[in-house]
């Protein structure tokens, strides 16, 4: 089902880029843990009228449910935890974490400098390409906060995060 694939390529991208893993040149912030809190919205990803009226009762509730957890048609805010290390943050990190050989994207920055980081992407996929803007910014060097925005010919994908570090020290 398009739908769905293009739901996975949208969470999965930001998901890679969401975390402040951007280091181009080191960005200016503190290793270890940190909290990132991301809001994201898919507009203009629907399923048929048809293809919903054509489901079961239970599958319809569950594909509708799941819609809704992914941000479709509403704000979704998700905070998580991950940890930095100092190698995260040295040399091409965010490019490292990007490279998927599944995915065939083209990234270029436009920015990268130790507390401004802004690429550009452009990628290919079944459910037709993608194309999208990043910006991180380093508020200070225990936060950052960032945009980015997916358009894809099914529709697009706004994420906003806000990233705090949280102490030198990673659990496990």
């Amino acid at each position: 089902m398009k739908t769905r694939a293009t739901i996975r390529f949208a969470a999965a991208t930001a998901l890679a880029i969401a975390l402040p893993l951007l280091a181009a040149e080191r960005l200016a912030v503190k290793a270890g843990l940190w909290e990132n809190t991301v809001t994201m919205e898919m507009k203009g990803l629907a399923i048929p009228a048809a293809q919903l009226e054509a489901m079961p009762p239970a599958q319809r509730a569950q594909m509708e449910q799941m819609m809704k957890q992914m941000g479709v048609g509403a704000p979704r805010t998700t905070t998580e935890s991950s940890c930095l290390t100092e190698k995260d943050l040295d040399g091409n990190a965010f490019r490292e974490a990007l490279e998927d050989p599944s995915q065939d994207c083209d990234y270029t920055q436009v920015t990268g400098t130790s507390k401004r980081q802004e690429w550009t992407f452009q990628c290919r996929t079944q459910a037709g390409n993608a194309t999208g803007r990043m910006v991180v910014d380093v508020v200070s060097d225990t936060q950052v906060r960032g945009t980015m925005e997916v358009r894809m010919p099914q529709g697009g994908m706004d994420m906003k995060f806000d990233s705090k570090w949280k102490s030198a020290d990673c659990p496990g």
